[in-house]
């Protein structure tokens, strides 16, 4: 296992996009923080983000990034997830990433649909 979530992020903005966030510590984000405190977290995460098109042509962007290996993602890879109430593994451009989960029966929820909907073009989703 790569790390434990302690927490789990899901935002949804209809202009911008989507982002999932898994973080091994909780941030206390103060005003005393610096700007590079802000820009460089110093514990471990799992971001996965799709990115609305500014134009009516273009196409939905994804991203994957990890502090815990180097994903070389491509717009024609899929995201393999196999989730489970007590792990989150995801297997990318050759790398797999594991999360243990400790979350509600709402957070649980909310993260399969959000994985389901906003990103089933990208993610092929497998349940335990």
């Amino acid at each position: 296992m790569n790390f434990e979530c302690k927490e789990l992020n899901i935002s949804e903005d209809p202009e911008f996009g989507c982002t999932i966030e898994f973080k091994d510590k909780i941030e206390d984000y103060s005003e005393n923080m610096s700007i590079e405190e802000l820009w460089n977290p110093s514990g471990k995460y799992l971001l996965i983000q799709r990115s609305y098109p500014e134009e009516e042509d273009d196409i939905d962007w994804y991203t994957i990034e990890t502090s815990e290996t180097e994903i070389d993602f491509s717009q024609k890879d899929k995201m393999y997830v196999k989730l489970s109430p007590k792990e989150f593994e995801i297997y990318c451009s050759g790398e797999t990433v594991v999360i243990g989960l400790n979350l509600s029966a709402i957070e649980y929820s909310k993260l399969e649909k959000t994985l389901r909907t906003q990103f089933k073009d990208m993610v092929v989703l497998l349940k335990d």
